[in-house]
């Protein structure tokens, strides 16, 4: 396993800085990275509790699990927080994310289907066993570049855009060939293998963009476009989150990638592409994953807001007390919503899944709880950390003695106020903070359409039934 032994030169195709990278190891970005995914594959070593035993005796990861009770939902929520916990929630989507879904996929994959060409069940099955057999990192790309969104992508297509999405190239006896692009596939050149498909909403005509498949990320003819780095070179204290947690994500090319047959599990089929987000049991469970992750997030931030306040003294006002209770209100809130998530969850088949109207209002309000506390961090730390010093004058001789003294209180000691205070601005100022930001608010969806399908879905029945009675008994009344 590429991830896991830490062996990213295994031919895969990564630009970053402007220059292709022959040896991704000797790169700071990749190898602090890389360290934090790996402590996942640590956690298996280390925890027996987030492993189980499967019916050969092998031991099998817990994301692997295909949940039948709500207990086996809180099971995986509970590796799903001790990933989480490993980054501060700042790794939006690693192995776990993914591994949610396709723990379940070959239990909805019969939806699938098969043509003349293969049988995309068959493949759904052996590539999901295959993935939790070897503990594979999966990487996900779904989003096509914003060209022009005013355009579909059949007429973006023969306008002479080859790379506004992924299409079928060639259709050859034993695969296609792709050409096209994705864009922000976060972790993607950390990962394993990709998985590749469409959002909702291909027309008939993009006929030859209606794909699914899978790839390991060395496929030849693959090429991995980093963005520009957030990590900050320097010292570790300076930005302790900046220069551990940066994700890289990346704009992916496919120049005429050959995909066989077996790797396949949409091709051509409209209908089938726009379904298979959904309909695969993919959008679901990973969204549990990914609100698990957003809890333990929010509470990494509520924890930054209420440890500055008590640091720098701020705890007597009224107005700052009502804030932090206010964050700690939103944290338990969500924090209640995941669980009910999964105890109101129902048997779709044979997997028990939880309950999807729960979990996009976790996602639509988790934007908004995130986006509170980074403004109380702002507003406590403001001025002073503006103006912290790097820690290198910690340790120069003419003015070390009074910095000390003079930014340390009965509180806090001067270097723990400054990192705690180079952590605030890390979360809420450096360019690692912001990306974090749009991360949050843009990754689950726009938010203004994940509340107007959540007001669509929601069962309002028993309401309206009181509504009913309630009219009806003061029409009776008058009469």
């Amino acid at each position: 396993m590429t991830t896991k032994n830490g062996k990213l030169n295994d031919g895969r195709t990564i630009y970053f800085d402007g220059r292709k990278i022959e040896d991704l190891s000797s790169e700071i970005t990749f190898s602090k990275t890389l360290e934090v995914i790996q402590r996942y594959y640590k956690l298996r070593e280390n925890d027996p509790s987030v492993s189980f035993t499967d019916d050969n005796g092998k031991s099998i990861s817990k994301l692997f699990i295909k949940p039948r009770t709500s207990e086996d939902l809180i099971e995986k929520r509970q590796v799903y927080e001790k990933i989480a916990r490993e980054s501060c929630g700042m790794l939006g989507r690693t192995p776990d994310f993914m591994d949610a879904g396709l723990a379940v996929l070959s239990e909805y994959a019969s939806v699938l289907g098969s043509d003349s060409r293969r049988d995309y069940f068959e493949n759904a099955k052996n590539w999901s066993k295959m993935v939790a057999a070897e503990d594979l990192f999966v990487s996900h790309a779904i989003q096509n570049p914003q060209v022009d969104r005013s355009k579909g992508l059949q007429e973006l297509l023969a306008e002479g855009n080859e790379f506004a999405g992924v299409w079928i190239k060639e259709e050859r006896e034993d695969g296609v060939v792709l050409r096209g692009s994705k864009q922000v596939n976060t972790l993607a050149p950390f990962a394993d293998q990709l998985l590749v498909f469409n959002l909702p909403g291909l027309s008939a005509v993009d006929d030859k963009f209606a794909l699914a498949f899978w790839l390991p990320l060395n496929v030849e003819s693959l090429k991995v476009v980093c963005r520009k780095s957030t990590l900050r070179t320097g010292d570790l204290r300076d930005h302790p989150l900046a220069n551990s947690f940066d994700e890289l994500d990346a704009f992916l090319i496919f120049d005429d990638v050959f995909v066989p047959n077996e790797n396949l599990l949409v091709c051509g089929n409209v209908e089938k592409s726009n379904a298979f987000f959904e309909e695969s049991g993919l959008f679901v469970h990973t969204a549990h994953q990914d609100e698990v992750r957003g809890a333990v997030k929010l509470e990494f931030v509520t924890a930054i807001a209420v440890g500055l306040a008590e640091k720098l003294g701020l705890t007597e006002f009224l107005r700052v007390q009502e804030m932090l209770g206010s964050l700690t209100v939103n944290l338990e809130l969500i924090r209640a919503a995941v669980v009910a998530s999964e105890v109101t969850g129902h048997m779709e088949g044979t997997i028990y899944t939880p309950n999807m109207q729960t979990l996009l209002a976790v996602r639509s309000s988790l934007t908004k709880y995130y986006d509170e506390a980074l403004a109380a961090i702002a507003e406590f730390s403001s001025g002073s950390a503006v103006g912290i010093p790097d820690f290198k004058q910690f340790e120069n001789a003419d003015i070390a003695d009074i910095l000390k003294s003079s930014l340390t209180s009965s509180l806090v000691s001067a270097e723990e106020r400054a990192l705690l205070l180079n952590l605030a601005w890390d979360v809420t100022s450096e360019a690692f903070g912001q990306r974090q930001r749009t991360y949050e608010l843009l990754h689950g969806g726009n938010p203004m359409f994940i509340k107007i399908g959540h007001w669509r879905s929601e069962d309002l029945s028993a309401g309206n039934e009181m509504i009913t009675k309630v009219l009806e008994d003061a029409k009776k009344a008058k009469n």
